[in-house]
Formats: structure tokens, sequence, C-alpha cells
């Protein structure tokens, strides 16, 4: 289970989005069933209200409606029964042109979780499936593009 750096989702390979939805259902599934996740990579977000969690799957979902592909019903009732959310109430957030995103009272989204470090370990492990082919090249220099605006050291990594 991985909750990619959620500024990495607009530019997920088609694989990762839809991966990326897959742990989403499952880890809200965990929390129903376990009150709490259970996994190394995510136990952080027990540690973060429910709110960071139902921020990032709306901004996966958006990503995933931006390229035309569906969310269904089922996966909506799912949400709905597993944590409360429910698609047609988003929480409201903010975004700014650098890619931050924010709750209304100024809180960023999974805050001191999704933070530059986090987000250099989620690109190290992309260069690698960028090096082994299990992501294009144009795939991974447009992640880098997308970043460099906030952190121009990226680009050490072309």
């Amino acid at each position: 289970m991985r909750l990619w750096h959620y500024r990495l989702i607009p530019t997920l390979s088609r694989q990762n989005l839809l991966g990326q939805w897959r742990e989403c259902l499952a880890i809200t599934g965990a929390i129903s069933k376990n009150g709490e996740v259970n996994h190394a990579t995510v136990n952080r977000l027990n540690d973060y209200p429910i709110e960071d969690l139902e921020i990032y799957i709306e901004l996966v979902k958006r990503e995933m409606n931006r390229r035309g592909y569906n969310t269904t019903e089922r996966s909506h009732q799912k949400l709905k029964k597993d944590i409360g959310y429910d698609w047609n109430r988003p929480i409201q957030y903010e975004e700014n042109g650098l890619g931050d995103v924010y709750f209304t009272s100024g809180k960023e989204l999974f805050e001191g979780f999704h933070n530059k470090r986090y987000l250099w370990q989620n690109l190290y492990m992309m260069q690698e499936k960028a090096d082994t082919d299990q992501l294009t090249q144009a795939e991974w220099q447009a992640m880098l593009a997308s970043l460099e605006g906030k952190y121009p050291e990226v680009l050490s990594l072309r």
C-alpha cells in the first residue's frame, strides 16, 4: 500500500493513477474494518483527521475524471459506507499555483507527512520505474516539469 505524494497525482501514469484509486478504496476498507490502517507505508494516516484522506481521494477522483476515467456508484457507496465520504458533498480545500493543497483553515494536506522529504522518496521510486520502463520517459519528464516551479532542484533527476 502506498499513497503517492499528492503533488504527483496529476502526472501519475494511467496504471499508477488507477492503482492509486484502488489503494484509496483498500485503505478506506481497512479503516472501516479495523478502525485504522495497519501497513507500514500508510500507518501515518492514523495520525491525521479523516478529512485529509477524503481530500486526497477527491484529488485522485478529480484527476481520473479529467482524464475521462469513470468512478462507479459502487465505489461511491463503498466510500460512504467505509468512512462516510460522499463525493457529492466534498470537503472544501484550496490550491495555489505551485501545487500546494490546503484546508480552508490554512493547514496543508497531510502536513508533516506529504512534505519535501516524502516527495523526494516518491520521486526516487518513480525514477526507478522510469529506468526500468515501467514509466515512459515522457511521463517521467512531465512529472519533473510539474514540480520544477516550487522545487527547481528536481531538474537534477533528469
